[in-house]
């Protein structure tokens, strides 16, 4: 549906409600007063309250609750996220934003109709959430959220960076206005996510994050997501609430949830250790996940330390641990950096012995028996494994010139 077409749509939906059970009656006009009264009714079943400001009235609700915040300031979180800030963050200076909207295509014909903000202030996560009784109010919306916005430095998002903001962008330039969070660092939490337990989690949706990782799963009033463009759209229609009531629960929820997701970020970057000792970290998985982090800042003492510990606990058999080539792969490069020779022959042997028989391996066995440990027989044949022709050929001039 192009932009004229949705629109048109969007405008009909405001002004003629449709039969709740009969798809022939989508047509009928209806007595506008009626559904005035009937969409004012619902709104103010949803708790919105509705405040003048001066490009219109905004429809706004409040929730406070309980979730401590991260200590004050917040470690390095270098690498942690994609951008890097020069200055220390303070908690109560980040904004954390999520919107519900009419699809996911993105794009000049979709409206995001709630938005929800959240902080931390006075010990508690506060969140408001702007809702949109139809397509005509979002100035109001978006000069609000700007005021709002103002009083923060970093925004922080999940996969937002790639659709909320970018939307909301395009939203407040086709009402002339400018974008509300365009002064703000962008943190999305789904490249800490990624980083940190992309390894261990068959997806890193914030649902599954929040199931797996912080044990809390949502209960009855949610709703799922794929549903919720539709649910406005029928409040648009009828004037009816509906389901509006668990779109805000589900939006509220996000909320929260991105805020026990920073502070797991935050937990994570403090357990970092620099310089010396080794991290306290029993699980071979966060170690990975930490030392591959730590290689990323460059900060090699501490990645060794990480993968030293995640190599001595990973399991030995089976798909996992040394077992997975991705594992080994980070471990071999990693612990190459130590220079401690004699543990990457071990890694590469016990990598060999789990099953990762692949050329890429024999190659670095290969490189390690003919440079580090002088091993040339040994070199040999993990080079013929590897498919090394070049180096074939050299090691067996080198053989041949050792035994002449």
């Amino acid at each position: 549906m192009d932009l004229k077409k949705r629109l048109a749509q969007l405008d009909r939906l405001s002004r003629r409600p449709a039969s709740a059970g009969d798809p022939s009656n989508r047509n009928t006009q209806a007595d506008p007063s009626a559904v005035a009264s009937t969409r004012s009714a619902a709104i103010a079943g949803l708790g919105l309250g509705e405040s003048a400001t001066d490009a219109g009235p905004v429809w706004s609700c409040g929730h406070r609750d309980v979730l401590p915040g991260p200590g004050d300031p917040l470690p390095n979180l270098r690498e942690f996220f994609s951008r890097t800030v020069d200055f220390e963050v303070d908690p109560g200076q980040i904004l954390f934003l999520d919107t519900e909207t009419t699809g996911l295509a993105g794009g000049t014909g979709t409206i995001p109709f709630l938005v929800g903000v959240s902080w931390w202030e006075k010990g508690g996560f506060t969140t408001r959430q702007y809702f949109l009784p139809g397509p005509g109010h979002e100035a109001a919306m978006i000069q609000e959220l700007s005021f709002l916005a103002a009083g923060f430095r970093i925004v922080v998002t999940f996969n937002g960076a790639s659709f909320d903001l970018p939307l909301l962008r395009t939203r407040a330039r086709l009402n002339r206005l400018e974008d509300p969070l365009a002064g703000l660092v962008v943190w999305d939490l789904l490249v800490p996510a990624r980083r940190l337990y992309g390894n261990r989690l068959p997806d890193c949706r914030q649902q599954t994050l929040e199931r797996e990782v912080c044990d809390v799963r949502r209960d009855e009033g949610d709703i799922e997501g794929s549903r919720i463009p539709q649910v406005w759209f029928d409040f648009l229609a009828t004037g009816e609430a509906g389901l509006l009531p668990r779109v805000m629960t589900h939006n509220h929820r996000d909320m929260v949830g991105m805020g026990r997701l920073f502070n797991l970020v935050v937990e994570a970057a403090n357990s970092l250790v620099t310089g010396f000792g080794s991290p306290d970290n029993p699980n071979w998985l966060d170690g990975w996940a930490l030392g591959r982090i730590c290689e990323r800042r460059r900060d090699t003492e501490a990645a060794l330390a990480y993968l030293g510990i995640s190599v001595a606990t990973a399991p030995r058999h089976g798909p996992g641990g040394l077992g997975d080539p991705r594992f080994l792969a980070d471990a071999v490069r990693i612990l190459k950096r130590g220079g401690d020779w004699l543990l990457v022959e071990r890694v590469i042997n016990d990598g060999l012995s789990a099953g990762v028989d692949e050329p890429w391996l024999h190659r670095e066995a290969a490189i390690l028996y003919e440079h580090r440990l002088g091993k040339w027989p040994k070199a040999l044949d993990h080079a013929l494994k590897s498919g090394d022709d070049h180096r074939v050929a050299r090691l067996r001039r080198l053989l041949d010139q050792s035994t002449s």
